[in-house]
């Protein structure tokens, strides 16, 4: 039986703790059910039949520049367990300050979730109230080994509530293709970022 938005939010779990602690966000438990619903491949675009729908835009002009950049007088990594993920089930990924100096980041939540398709990289969150909305910003300081750690189930609604007090919605549904997770929540760096095919 299909659970309904309601009931998988009222079982997702979102936490997570910065500067050399461990964390969490989003972490479902269910089967992955009839699978992907949307596009498969390399769609043309990312159409949502609501016409309310505004879809989050990507607040970096520079390009993704791998899993490893070096910054601020210390290193950041962007590392997942894999490169092929499947669908429903839970995705890790680790954000982490190699290095050997402190510094400052935008929060847990600086991060886009995007597919490719013909037009390139689309985030496949938004919101349906009509208006632009943009994720939570918080300067904070990352220690030498300190990380953020995301367990997000990859599945519509596990992926748009694991950014808190922000009404978001996948649309359209999830399908077969080319993702990626991108943070780019250091200041005066570029993005990092860890592609994954997604699967049924």
């Amino acid at each position: 039986m299909k659970r309904t938005r309601r009931d998988l939010l009222a079982t997702t779990a979102a936490t997570l703790t910065a500067a050399g602690s461990v964390g969490v966000a989003g972490c479902l438990d269910f089967a992955a059910g009839d699978g992907p619903q949307g596009p498969e491949g390399v769609p043309e675009t990312l159409t949502c039949e609501d016409d309310a729908f505004v879809r989050l835009t990507a607040p970096f002009d520079e390009p993704v520049e791998g899993t490893i950049v070096d910054a601020a007088g210390t290193r950041f990594e962007l590392a997942t367990e894999g490169n092929a993920e499947t669908y429903g089930q839970s995705m890790r990924l680790v954000f982490r300050n190699t290095g050997d100096e402190p510094a400052t980041v935008l929060g847990k939540h600086a991060y886009s979730f995007q597919r490719e398709t013909g037009e390139g990289w689309l985030d496949v969150r938004g919101s349906t109230s009509g208006e632009t909305v943009e994720l939570p910003q918080a300067e904070e300081t990352l220690d030498p080994s300190g990380a953020y750690i995301w367990s997000i189930d990859l599945e519509e609604a596990a992926i748009a509530s694991a950014v808190p007090d922000r009404d978001l919605e996948v649309c359209p549904p999830l399908g077969a293709g080319t993702y990626r997770f991108v943070y780019w929540g250091i200041p005066d760096a570029p993005p990092l970022g860890a592609e994954f095919e997604l699967v049924g």
